[in-house]
C-alpha cells in the first residue's frame, strides 16, 4: 500500500498578516483562498492541507 505524501510546509516571513493558496497545481489546483494569521503562527489550507508557518515558529 502506498503512503500519501506529507502536506507541503511553506515558511512565511514573520511580518505577514495573511497568505493566499491556490493549491500550486495550475489548472489542477483549487480556487484561490486567503487565510489570516491573526494571533497564530501557522495556518493550514482547508483545500490542500498546505501549512503556512511563520519563520520564527519554524525554527529556520
Amino acid at each position: 500500500m502506498k503512503r500519501a505524501a506529507a502536506p507541503e510546509v511553506i515558511i512565511i516571513e514573520n511580518d505577514a498578516d495573511s497568505v493566499s493558496c491556490d493549491g500550486g497545481g495550475g489548472a489542477l489546483g483549487h480556487p484561490v483562498v486567503w487565510y489570516s494569521f491573526d494571533v497564530r503562527d501557522r495556518v493550514v489550507c482547508h483545500y490542500c492541507d498546505r501549512a503556512f508557518v511563520k519563520r520564527a515558529a519554524s525554527g529556520k
